[in-house]
């Protein structure tokens, strides 16, 4: 090989290593390079009702630099196409409701703009975002729904000017609110389809002032329809099992015998779906055997005229002692009050566990004049294996000695429930007024309600409010109010709740004034404890907020 070839090859292998040299350089420093270095960092959203507000740390190399920034919103999470910019010298920007449309999902990126020889940084991009806008709309309540129409309610505003509705994701209908509706903050809407889910939106001007979603019911197949006068114990007995019986609005009486549900379970339901307007007169509503149970929805129930004893007693088809497995219990949108004994007895097996139901559901459903006796519990519980109990949006006053016993040892260990409730003046036969679960291990939690006037007037109970000391027992005890919550004794001590196994946050001891003859338990329009509750709101049942 002559002189000229080896040098041309060792210029070749030269130039080689130092590209190489070059290009592992740029590898090493791509992230450390001055541009990425001068990139904003950890971007974050906190979003309110009408403001998104942008925060994130200054670049690594930005410390005492006057930097200023440029934050780009989108629909697009590759950004393809840009809503607006904002300019800012500082790290965070607050933008509103005026640029951000409501329920709508948004992306932000943000990087530092060019500073003297310093080119712009890379964008730092945010995960999506929404802001909801104001809620001036009241929940709906349960009566107020319909298969064809819905009562909406807002917080009165005469600011306000019309009120839409309309399918999901369709073209809504708009109506102007009249000063009547305006000063009352209620406004009916009719001709709804059922089963369908609407869209309700308030507005002041072209302001969204509040944003509801509901659907209405599921068309009720009415198995029978009565109307006042006819012989509501000769359909419940005719009927089949899961049969549902609808009444017509007016009275329906006992006529001096009880509601015998034998081996099947049954749901009575009013037509309306008011309790306002249909009523029962009843004796006792008496489950028997394997199968049984009950569904009530829309009535009043009274036990005055029949002297009825208890609501609801379960029992076997030919006597107390058989092994009975019950179906369930299920209440809501009901009033029941004067049944002298209890709301629910349930302790006639012969042993514990004998006598067995999946769930008891009790909502939206006004419960009082319970147990004048004195000589039972509103849930009489006790020999019942049952899974599940869950008692929610409902006020309980006047409702005898003790509010639930479920003391005898059991194999099952229920989940029990009451939530955004009102219970007032019960108590009395020295026992735990709210809770005796014995050594069975429970899940029992008590949220976001109002517990006031322990003892009834001249009763007495222990000072220990729960019992409930299996293992494994879990109690929450959380975002109440109590009050005027004490043990009867001739040197009156108050109650105290469970050492070990509890947890207790957010509660509250507020007087609201109420006594054992309260019967009204509206909150103070400026009460806190209209925004204590574990999601913001109020706390009770919410028929007394709005």
């Amino acid at each position: 090989m002559n002189r000229i070839t080896i040098n041309i090859l060792t210029w070749l292998l030269l130039t080689v290593a130092v590209y190489s040299i070059s290009c592992k350089k740029n590898d090493y420093n791509d992230g450390l390079e001055t541009p990425r270095l001068f990139k904003p960092q950890g971007i974050s959203v906190k979003t309110g009702d009408t403001t998104a507000t942008v925060s994130w740390t200054a670049p690594i190399l930005a410390r005492g630099l006057p930097l200023s920034y440029t934050a780009e919103f989108s629909q697009d999470s590759t950004f393809a196409t840009s809503e607006f910019a904002v300019t800012t010298d500082t790290t965070n920007i607050v933008v509103t409701a005026e640029k951000l449309q409501l329920r709508t999902k948004y992306f932000v990126r943000v990087k530092a703009d060019a500073y003297e020889n310093q080119p712009e940084s890379k964008w730092e991009r945010s995960s999506a975002f929404s802001i909801t806008g104001e809620q001036w709309f009241h929940p709906i309540r349960d009566v107020e729904l319909n298969e064809n129409a819905v009562t909406l309610r807002w917080r009165p505003n005469a600011g306000f000017t019309t009120l839409s509705i309309g399918l999901n994701k369709g073209t809504p209908v708009k109506y102007t609110l009249t000063p009547a509706e305006l000063s009352s903050g209620v406004k009916q809407i009719s001709g709804l389809l059922a089963d369908t889910t609407y869209v309700a939106e308030i507005w002041q001007g072209s302001k969204s002032k509040g944003f509801l979603v509901f659907r209405t019911p599921v068309p009720t197949v009415y198995t029978t329809v009565l109307n006042p006068g006819d012989d509501l114990a000769t359909a419940i007995t005719a009927a089949a099992d899961k049969a549902i019986i609808g009444l017509n609005p007016g009275t329906y009486n006992a006529n001096g015998i009880n509601f015998n549900l034998v081996q099947k379970t049954i749901t009575i339901k009013s037509i309306s779906n008011n309790p306002a307007d249909t009523k029962i007169n009843f004796r006792e509503f008496t489950l028997r055997g394997n199968g049984a149970g009950l569904n009530l929805e829309g009535i009043e129930l009274d036990g005055t005229a029949a002297n009825a004893g208890y609501f609801i007693n379960l029992t076997g088809v030919l006597a107390d002692a058989e092994k009975c497995a019950y179906t369930q219990v299920n209440i809501s949108n009901c009033v029941v009050h004067a049944a002298t004994t209890s709301f629910m007895r349930a302790n006639r097996g012969a042993a514990a566990g004998d006598y067995s139901m999946n769930q008891i559901i009790i909502k939206n459903t006004l419960v009082y004049d319970i147990g004048a006796a004195l000589n039972y519990t509103c849930f009489h519980l006790d020999k019942l294996a049952f899974n599940t109990m869950q008692v929610s949006k409902s006020t309980f006053y006047n409702i005898g000695r003790q509010l639930l016993t479920a003391s005898t040892v059991l194999t099952t260990a229920p989940n029990i429930s009451f939530d955004n409730c009102t219970l007032n003046n019960f108590g009395a036969g020295n026992l735990n007024v709210l809770l005796n679960a014995g050594s069975n291990p429970v899940k029992c939690n008590i949220t976001n309600s109002i517990v006031a006037n322990i003892p009834r007037p001249g009763g007495a109970v222990r000072t220990e409010a729960m019992n409930a000391s299996g293992a494994g027992t879990a109690i929450t005890f959380s975002n109440n109010n109590t009050f005027n919550l004490m043990n009867g004794a001739a040197t009156p001590a108050p109650l105290t709740f469970p050492a070990t196994n509890i947890t207790m946050v957010g509660n509250n001891a507020i007087d609201l004034g109420w006594t054992s003859t309260t019967t009204d338990f509206t909150l103070p329009a400026n009460s806190v404890l209209r925004t204590v509750s574990s999601s913001g709101g109020a706390i009770g049942d919410p028929r007394w907020t709005y």
